[in-house]
């Protein structure tokens, strides 16, 4: 992509364009006319059409990879096999799945995938994943190639089949019988995410206790109707589009985005999984088909993450609804208030639908000239490669047809409108990479990103409110600290005011969001969390300020908080909450050990943490070192419970 770009920027000046370019690049042209200009020029033409690499499979490279797995089975290193033979499997020619002949094609085209199947089967059948060996077996025996020992594929399967009819319907617990091991290929849980317990009637994904609100100065944000209390689900979300990053797509299903470690391939080519039949054939039907021929070039290419996602999105919507959409929206952007941008005629916030999609901020007149072109020339490639792929341009019947300077322009246009806009909104999915032994070396990976349009009406904080957890590629949202009704919920954009100072902290935020955060880490320049004094001070909850610990009395109110009768009495008795604040900080000892040293996470640790945060949120002053410890904490006991995966380390 740096490559194109360069020539093309080279070509216009030597042409003596490059002036006349940078007036298009500015907030008083649409994006269609921005695009339409590119896209006449023979320069961008010339230098920004990307070469096509086709989607391929290779028997050699299959057999490569098949023999390093067979060395590293034979020194018994079961997860170094189990890679090699699943990449031997991805890389092998691959009968179509769609034309139905798996059973009719030539029984030694195939014989590396059969191989490959055979020989992880066995692998599968020593880490005691007895299901999937089973699963691998029927698929090497249904390939039918003589290279493979079906004697010994039936024995193996025949045992697989009494070990499981005799745990008697007990689920099997494939993390507690890696982490047993030295092995850790299967030490990782895909657990299905929360319910919302009451859900918003005109926001579906979102809780019934939010509601949506609006000002000129902060736009559309969320704030709480009701009280939210720590741990609480706000809300839960597929999003309406995801994708899976190019270094990550051989782990992670790229339909719903969950670690699989016995993937099925794509039978046309070798870069991404699929981590069950189920989303196979989802994939093979819908997204992954679109994008199949086009892989390996945006692979190449190496534009960064958000055009891959843009580029499913266009697939997602189709050029067809998108011709019929797009005139409506605009005049939806044109002409409706700001707070009812996004809602259908029903007045309901569909977060499935694409108009949700298309009215998230796009920051366009705040942004250079040179980031609006950059996001022109990539929208200019992208609409290459949707030409490129001959299943973007479709009826509405899906028969193909040869687009017009129109069609392109549409297309063009909507995607700078998306390259922008997903700057501002798109949310990294990621899972906990928790460390078995040194909970401290546990970190957050990202492994995909996708668009959550409600959620994304969440303003930012360096001291948020609310944290997101992912169970694939589903996101939960839930609240990490106490929010009383009518406060709002954030999220953090960037750093948290713990970790980073206040200066590189809004510079931050001001390039990427354009806008001066002032929330109240940076209003009040809050100091890292290094320089804090570890005492914690009850506060006035009238005024916020720190009361005096000694005389009980707030310096601004002059209310005693050690009074318990009279006419200036407090809102509550300063000596009866810090006890009760020290016996939960007692008791948080306890949960911390639980939770980062013996490995625990239970509802009753989960309790202990949320009433200590509940209590220090509504009477002590921040910033709070133990509060923050607290909220730390919940967010990786909540971390665990969603996609995990472990690994073992030491100091």
């Amino acid at each position: 992509f740096e490559s194109l770009t360069g020539r093309f920027i080279r070509m216009l000046l030597l042409n003596n364009k490059i002036l006349e370019l940078r007036t298009k690049m500015t907030s008083e042209y649409t994006t269609e006319e921005m695009f339409s200009y590119i896209w006449n020029l023979e320069e961008a033409q010339r230098c920004l059409t990307p070469v096509s690499i086709p989607p391929t499979k290779s028997e050699s490279i299959s057999l490569m990879n098949w023999r390093k797995g067979e060395n590293a089975y034979q020194i018994r290193d079961l997860d170094q096999a189990l890679k090699w033979y699943n990449l031997a499997i991805l890389s092998a020619p691959h009968p179509d799945i769609l034309a139905d002949n798996v059973k009719t094609h030539d029984r030694e085209m195939y014989g590396a995938l059969a191989q490959g199947y055979e020989s992880r089967s066995l692998v599968l059948f020593d880490l005691k994943q007895y299901e999937k060996c089973s699963r691998d077996i029927n698929y090497a025996l249904e390939l039918g190639c003589k290279n493979i020992s079906h004697k010994t594929l039936l024995e193996t399967k025949a045992k697989c089949q009494k070990v499981m009819s005799g745990r008697k319907g007990k689920p099997f617990d494939s993390l507690a019988e890696s982490l047993k091991s030295s092995h850790l290929s299967f030490a990782y849980t895909n657990p299905e995410p929360p319910k919302l317990e009451a859900v918003n009637p005109t926001m579906p994904s979102l809780n019934s206790s939010v509601k949506l609100t609006y000002t000129p100065s902060q736009g559309r944000y969320l704030i709480a109707e009701n009280d939210i209390y720590p741990g609480e689900v706000v809300s839960v979300d597929d999003g309406y589009c995801n994708t899976v990053f190019m270094e990550m797509s051989k782990m992670h299903c790229t339909v719903c985005i969950r670690r699989s470690m016995a993937p099925l391939p794509c039978p046309n080519c070798n870069m991404v999984i699929f981590c069950s039949e189920e989303c196979r054939k989802e994939g093979l039907s819908g997204i992954h088909w679109q994008e199949c021929p086009i892989l390996p070039t945006f692979d190449a290419l190496d534009m960064g993450r958000n055009p891959a996602l843009a580029y499913r999105i266009m697939m997602k919507t189709s050029h067809a609804k998108l011709k019929e959409m797009i005139p409506l929206l605009q005049l939806e952007a044109k002409n409706q208030s700001p707070e009812n941008l996004g809602f259908n005629n029903e007045g309901i916030y569909d977060e499935k639908h694409y108009r949700s999609v298309y009215h998230l901020v796009t920051n366009k007149e705040k942004r250079s000239s040179d980031d609006v072109l950059r996001r022109c020339i990539q929208a200019f490639i992208v609409t290459k490669l949707l030409h490129l792929s001959g299943r973007y341009f479709l009826t509405s019947e899906g028969e193909p047809f040869a687009p017009s300077h129109k069609d392109f322009v549409l297309t063009g246009g909507t995607l700078i409108h998306h390259m922008m806009n997903l700057i501002c909104n798109a949310k990294a999915i990621a899972y906990l990479k928790a460390s078995v032994s040194v909970s401290q070396l546990s970190n957050e990976q990202m492994c995909g990103s996708g668009i959550y349009p409600a959620s994304s009406l969440m303003n930012h904080s360096c001291n948020p409110s609310c944290s997101t957890f992912f169970y694939g590629k589903t996101e939960v949202v839930r609240a990490v600290r106490f929010i009383p009704a009518g406060k709002q919920l954030t999220i953090l954009y960037g750093c948290n005011f713990t970790d980073s100072i206040r200066s590189v902290r809004i510079s931050s935020l001001l390039t990427q969001y354009h806008f001066q955060c002032k929330c109240e880490a940076c209003e009040y320049y809050w100091q890292p969390l290094t320089d804090l004094s570890p005492l914690s001070l009850l506060k006035c909850t009238k005024c916020h300020e720190a009361i005096n610990p000694f005389t009980k009395v707030c310096p601004k109110c002059h209310l005693n908080y050690g009074q318990k009768e009279g006419a200036s009495v407090a809102p509550y008795n300063y000596k009866l909450t810090d006890t009760k604040i020290q016996k939960f900080q007692e008791k948080f000892k306890i949960v911390r050990e639980n939770i980062y040293i013996k490995g625990n996470h239970s509802d009753e640790d989960l309790k202990v943490v949320c009433i200590l945060i509940k209590l220090l949120c509504k009477y002590v002053k921040e910033p709070c070192p133990l509060l923050m410890d607290a909220i730390n904490t919940l967010c990786y006991l909540l971390c665990k419970r969603g996609s995990c995966v472990y690994f073992k380390s030491d100091l």
